[in-house]
């Protein structure tokens, strides 16, 4: 059982210490808000949580499923419910606390059931509170092609926000083109694409990243950071904020290291690492991949597909990603679909 710390000052809602005992960070926020702030400081400072105590007002069965999404093992609550003790006793999550209530009287509380996983409750959450980076995208009727050919004919999609699906097909069956239809650069002869319900022509505020397969040999001194730096394009941010977003980003592919090194001397995978950087600057509600492991060897493959999983489970963004690399595509676990005749065949 965990020692009590001191009852939480008024306006203070919640608080983070070092193992050590050291205050690290607190907040006055309400409802699940300070938790995603904690959220943040832990990206922003790359600390585990499970090196940290957590000092809590109150927690439901929603506050308690954040806290182990975040990897907590040890906290204190001042008002607990059941529910909630029953999910940090399940995760094996050293809970003390001071009052034990059935229930904490939430709506969200009751939008979560006995049955539902952590990562399910996780995006549910992020989804109420305005933080999920995905957004919706609906394609309907698409026909498309290239020098006379056509290749998409009638291609239907429907992903929801945060979902992610890998593309496979035949050389030639439509891939690349899906992709350019989706980035404008190939123009559909028929059918629709919205993103987050609006047509992707239309101004959005979650734009497209991209991540190439190629590896550009060009020796023109470019630093990482500032290959980063052009997912800041069009934001109106002042050199210190510029900066710290730009770390952020890094920080969270882990390339930090690699800010001040030339872009064109970096390996494959520092190089994939460096444009999903870029992507997470962007704040890009729609990831495209386009063959992201063509040049990496087996280590930067693996390396790559931890990272992949990572971002998916602290940023949930949209992603679709094509690939021919059906070995580490099983490992990846995403749902796939076959493009096939012009069309997206559920290959799951």
């Amino acid at each position: 059982m965990i020692n009590r710390p001191p009852v939480l000052p008024d306006g203070v809602s919640l608080r983070l210490f070092s193992s050590a005992g050291d205050r690290l960070f607190e907040s006055a926020g309400k409802w699940l808000y300070p938790l995603f702030e904690v959220e943040d400081y832990l990206h922003a400072e790359d600390i585990p949580a499970d090196d940290i105590f957590l000092n809590d007002r109150i927690a439901g069965r929603a506050a308690a499923s954040l806290i182990v999404w975040m990897g907590f093992r040890r906290c204190f609550i001042e008002t607990i419910s059941s529910h909630a003790l029953d999910v940090f006793n399940k995760a094996g999550v050293d809970c003390g606390y001071l009052t034990l209530v059935p229930k904490i009287d939430c709506r969200t509380e009751d939008l979560i059931s006995g049955d539902m996983e952590i990562s399910d409750v996780y995006r549910m959450l992020r989804t109420r509170a305005g933080r999920l980076q995905g957004i919706d995208l609906e394609i309907s009727g698409l026909h498309a092609g290239y020098d006379g050919k056509t290749v998409l004919s009638g291609l239907d999609l429907r992903l929801e926000a945060g979902e992610q699906l890998v593309v496979t097909g035949d050389n030639g069956a439509g891939k690349s083109t899906l992709l350019k239809c989706l980035t404008g650069v190939v123009t559909p002869s028929a059918g629709e694409i919205l993103l987050g319900g609006r047509p992707s022509k239309s101004s959005i505020p979650s734009p497209i990243g991209y991540v190439n397969q190629s590896i550009n040999t060009a020796d023109f001194p470019v630093l990482a950071s500032e290959v980063v730096a052009l997912g800041l394009m069009g934001q109106k941010l002042s050199a210190a904020d510029r900066s710290y977003q730009i770390e952020i980003a890094m920080r969270r592919t882990g390339c930090y290291r690699l800010a001040g090194r030339n872009i064109h001397k970096l390996s494959g995978g520092e190089k994939q690492r460096v444009s999903l950087a870029r992507c997470l600057a962007q704040k890009a509600g729609l990831i495209l991949m386009d063959e992201p492991t063509s040049f990496l060897d087996q280590e930067s493959k693996e390396d790559f597909l931890d990272l992949l999983n990572n971002i998916v489970r602290r940023t949930m963004p949209t992603i679709i990603l094509v690939s021919h690399d059906h070995q580490w595509l099983r490992r990846l676990g995403w749902n796939t679909a076959e493009l096939r005749g012009g069309r997206l065949c559920s290959s799951l």
